[in-house]
């Protein structure tokens, strides 16, 4: 057995590793353990941005479009139908939480928490928060079509008070003269972030958390066993564990480890995938998207990468590389100079899905001693630091005004308002 712990943080991606910093920040002797290194997971490969609003899934995909844009062979979105028969409950919920008034909720809620989340990095980290690029987000509309959805979506923004600006001609060469000749308009996000290396960001927040004191170990975590007056043992490939609070940061995999405890929460994979493109350095400046085609560009250390596409299916599932391979075939038909860095191939990753895009932060009702924070989706490294403070503040018995609209219970996902 190893030595005891205040609490033992199983999953080493941006979500459990700003959770073990923030744990660690209210006293706690935590451990972060992980069958990886650190950010194997969906957090060594995507886009990077750290937003100061989102929406939820509902807002984009109406029920009744659902069939269309996943069978459509250019949709940004698919689905891995051998996943499908066991996704039929997960889908239902998604049917009750994209209603409007639920969608709406989510909306806010969403924008509220993304308030905060540059802040919160702040906050955990202090001087020690590696470098974070604060030069906004572009998203470019490719036709006119598109410019009618995207002002009713700046128009919710503006309404939560974010900078939001429309783009078009000199105005857009001057802001990312490489993607204005394709645009018919584009959204700016002035108050949005990116890091350039996700892995590298969160490796770094992994060396601070261990410069404070604070345990990594290499080990995969078959199980949780509770021992009663004993308490919780974790079990493990090397060893087993006994800390008196066990915090599930696995993604979409929760499920998994809380077989045994009579808790299940409603989870899809969502994988997206990433690939190193053959630009030079300073191509584009900030994050770019084309959400027509489902893909944003970011600027990396090497150039640039593309990333993106919303794959669903159960924990596991056979990644398709092709969906971006496809989608960069796409995208080099409006700007043909983009193309593979030789010597890399397509990575995947899976996020973790619920069916109203909020998060989960919990504690399992049938034992106390396990804490869940997954769900994230698309805003992990935009909620991270967020929900990690929601979480200190459940396990330490604080206060947190989070607590009931992060729960699994929460209306929209198993009940009607």
């Amino acid at each position: 057995m190893g030595n005891r712990l205040d609490a033992l943080v199983v999953g080493a991606g941006v979500v459990g590793v700003t959770a073990a910093l923030a744990l660690q920040q209210r006293g706690l002797k935590v451990m972060v353990v992980d069958q990886q290194s650190v950010a194997q997971g969906c957090s060594f490969g995507n886009a990077g941005v750290i937003a100061p609003g989102a929406f939820p899934h509902g807002a984009y995909y109406r029920v009744a479009d659902l069939p269309a844009a996943l069978l459509k062979v250019n949709s940004p979105a698919a689905l891995d139908w051998a996943s499908a028969p066991n996704l039929l409950t997960w889908g239902a919920k998604y049917a009750r939480a994209a209603r409007p008034d639920i969608v709406r909720h989510g909306t806010n809620l969403l924008h509220h928490m993304c308030r905060d989340a540059l802040r919160s990095y702040e906050l955990l980290l202090g001087a020690d928060l590696p470098p974070i690029n604060r030069r906004g987000y572009l998203a470019v509309h490719l036709a006119h079509s598109e410019l009618k959805a995207a002002t009713r979506l700046n128009a919710i923004r503006s309404s939560h008070g974010l900078a939001v600006r429309m783009l078009s001609g000199s105005d857009l060469i001057e802001v990312e003269p490489a993607v204005a000749r394709v645009a018919a308009g584009a959204t700016f996000l002035a108050e949005s972030a990116h890091v350039t290396d996700p892995q590298a960001f969160v490796a770094s927040l992994a060396d601070v958390f261990m410069q404070r004191g604070g345990l990594l170990q290499c080990d995969r975590v078959e199980g949780l066993e509770n021992k009663g007056n004993q308490g919780m043992i974790v079990r493990g490939v090397r060893e087993n564990y006994v800390p008196r609070t066990v915090i599930l940061a696995t993604g979409s995999r929760a499920n998994h480890l809380l077989a045994d405890c009579a808790h299940h929460i409603p989870l899809a994979a969502e994988r997206g995938y990433h690939l190193e493109l053959n630009v030079e350095p300073g191509f584009i400046t900030r994050p770019t998207a084309l959400p027509s085609l489902g893909v944003v560009l970011t600027p990396s250390q090497r150039g640039a990468r593309i990333a993106g596409i919303s794959h669903f299916g159960l924990p596991g599932f056979r990644p398709r590389p092709r969906l971006l391979t496809c989608a960069l075939e796409r995208v080099r038909k409006l700007l043909p100079v983009l193309q593979a860095r030789p010597g890399f191939e397509v990575w995947s990753g899976e996020r973790a899905a619920t069916p109203d895009s909020l998060p989960i932060v919990e504690q399992v009702p049938s034992n106390p001693s396990i804490f869940v924070s997954t769900g994230h989706g698309h805003a992990g490294f935009t909620l991270a630091a967020v929900t990690a403070t929601v979480l200190a503040d459940l396990v330490t018995n604080r206060s947190s005004s989070y607590s009931q609209q992060l729960s699994s219970n929460r209306s929209g996902l198993n009940k009607a308002h």
